[in-house]
């Protein structure tokens, strides 16, 4: 593996930290590809840090789902598939659901200006192109709306969910669907959470998690498709 990453030097925060983000974003990037082995000496060697805070972050990331340690075998980059897209978007879709009807009565005011601001702050950066914003934005206003049930169980599931899923939607959200449709949907979701319409709000948040499952579901069954038939004229 040729070196990817730069070596580590803000010591702010911890080191087995900044290693687990470094190599998060060279998974989400693919830089670290899905199903490649991660050579951990020479992630240690690219980072300029030891061992030990390679295999804390290694654990780190298997816990969110990106990725996977076998014994004997080392440390893969998890394998994407339609199987686990579907499952993992269903699961969302059923929690999800439930968990914006309760926060649609703990709203406050102040959420909704929070709420609306980072709205136009993903306008912004769906605007300059700036898919790494846009990322976050999406996902602060979501889990602004979840934190607000006050149920931490609930919340600590879902934002599993979302860190399993980033392996998916960050490859693919700008490819698949149409910035507007994506904007129009996070207003009506804002708008029928305003009204404490629990039974909208939890309609429109599966649907929109359902939406995004579809797209991204058609455009890997096509490469699935394209790498088979191209692997099929090699041989």
């Amino acid at each position: 593996m040729s070196k990817a990453l730069s070596p580590i030097e803000d010591s702010r925060r911890t080191l087995a930290a900044q290693v687990a983000e470094r190599i998060r974003q060279a998974i989400l990037n693919q830089t670290l590809a899905p199903g490649s082995r991660i050579n951990q000496y020479q992630l240690a060697e690219d980072l300029n840090v030891s061992l030990v805070p390679v295999r804390e972050a290694l654990k780190t990331l298997e816990a969110e789902g990106l990725v996977t340690i076998t014994p004997r075998r080392g440390a893969f980059v998890t394998e994407i598939s339609l199987d686990d897209l579907d499952e993992l978007y269903f699961a969302r879709k059923l929690i999800e659901g439930e968990a914006i009807a309760l926060a649609c009565a703990e709203l406050t005011a102040h959420d909704f200006v929070i709420l609306r601001n980072i709205i136009d702050e993903m306008r912004g950066a769906t605007t300059t192109d700036d898919i790494h914003a846009f990322m976050q934005h999406n996902r602060d206003f979501h889990m602004h709306i979840y934190s607000t049930t006050k149920n931490r169980y609930l919340f600590q599931l879902i934002e599993g969910l979302w860190e399993r899923s980033e392996l998916y939607r960050y490859r693919y959200m700008f490819v698949l669907r149409n910035a507007e449709v994506i904007h129009q949907e996070h207003e009506e979701i804002f708008a029928a959470c305003h009204a404490q319409d629990t039974e909208r709000a939890r309609r429109l948040a599966q649907d929109h998690i359902w939406h995004t499952r579809n797209g991204i579901h058609r455009q890997l069954a096509h490469e699935f498709s394209t790498d088979s038939k191209a692997g099929k004229t090699e041989d």
